[in-house]
């Protein structure tokens, strides 16, 4: 007997329509509600009115072809969280090694076996579901209003010690979203024991990479800190080729960018220059200047929440120091 899916909504995505109307079958037997579209645009369309529990997609096809579909749907904050799987007679590892990295959940070869290629859409429904119960468990901005607030009340309402002047570092470093009041009763008060927290806060953090465009993050972090940059006299260089791109968490990302431009800010002798360019499959932005007042503690502790915070999307940071006194942030991501 077939198990009921009527709950569930599948898009089928493939320019010919045979193939279509055999998994169209295929999935009619186990009671799904399909949807298809003959292309990668139209599979597009159909996701501004639709959002399917999961869609197959095929990857030869014209004009835009399944690897770029799905890069365009990760890349879209209302449809980046769909399980998709791609169907193909295409099978070597590049092939595979491919999707995976545009964002697919899935790789099933044809011919593919019937009742294989149900259990995958079935498990990969699941997990989204598990997916999503997570994440309406982790705190949000703006759930977290009250928790944050009580961090700025903590900072004010004490003399200014070192401790206190490190939770203000903080608020910059990590994801507002983060922050609770777990922040507040540390027994280690020290830069290590601010830098342990955010390890174990990030533990649980679930991640969603997404296509991001780094020319529209910096505008943004620029504009958030310009009040800064004003009362400091900072001119900034900017030298991008194109608009470059990341693959990241849009929050982890703007963390660990605003934590390194607004640091670069406070310590800069007024000129900041931000570069990146893009080396194989890595994008590396390098944010340089000449410190004048550095602390090296607050420095490092700064980099050190940075790193942690990209290492959870498989990049890394680094600090390099010149003898002139130059300090130079880079962020390294995959595109």
């Amino acid at each position: 007997m077939a198990t009921d899916n009527s709950q569930y909504t599948v898009l089928v995505v493939d320019d010919v329509p045979v193939n279509i109307l055999l998994v169209k079958g295929m999935l009619a037997k186990q009671k799904f509600n399909v949807i298809s579209a003959n292309s990668g645009q139209q599979a597009l369309d159909v996701l501004t009115h639709e959002h399917p529990d999961c869609i197959l997609l095929d990857i030869l096809m014209p004009n835009m072809n399944g690897f770029e579909t799905t890069r365009v749907i990760r890349a879209n904050i209302k449809t980046r969280d769909i399980p998709i799987i791609l169907l193909s007679a295409l099978n070597s590892d590049s092939d595979i090694k491919e999707g995976m990295e545009a964002g697919a959940n899935e790789f099933v070869t044809k011919p593919f076996v019937q009742d294989r290629l149900i259990a995958s859409i079935q498990n990969q429904i699941k997990n989204a579901a598990a997916n999503r119960k997570e994440l309406e468990m982790m705190p949000t901005a703006a759930s977290n209003y009250d928790g944050t607030m009580r961090l700025l009340a903590f900072v004010a309402c004490q003399k200014q010690d070192q401790f206190s002047r490190m939770l203000t570092e903080m608020a910059l470093c990590v994801p507002i979203d983060l922050v609770n009041d777990d922040l507040l009763n540390l027994t280690d008060q020290s830069a290590q024991g601010l830098i342990d927290w955010t390890v174990r806060r990030m533990q649980n953090y679930y991640v969603r990479n997404a296509k991001i465009s780094v020319n529209d993050t910096l505008s943004d972090v620029i504009n958030l800190i310009k009040p800064a940059t004003k009362a400091c006299g900072v001119e900034w260089d900017i030298q991008f080729s194109g608009d470059t791109s990341v693959s990241a968490d849009p929050s982890l990302f703007r963390a660990v960018i605003t934590n390194l431009m607004a640091y670069a800010c406070r310590m800069s002798d007024g000129n900041i220059k931000v570069t990146a360019t893009v080396d194989g499959g890595l994008t590396s932005i390098i944010i340089s200047t000449k410190m004048i007042d550095e602390n090296i503690e607050t420095t490092d502790m700064r980099v050190e929440i940075a790193l942690e915070i990209a290492s959870k999307m498989n990049g890394a940071v680094v600090c390099d120091r010149n003898d002139d006194g130059t300090c130079q942030f880079q962020i390294l991501l995959q595109i």
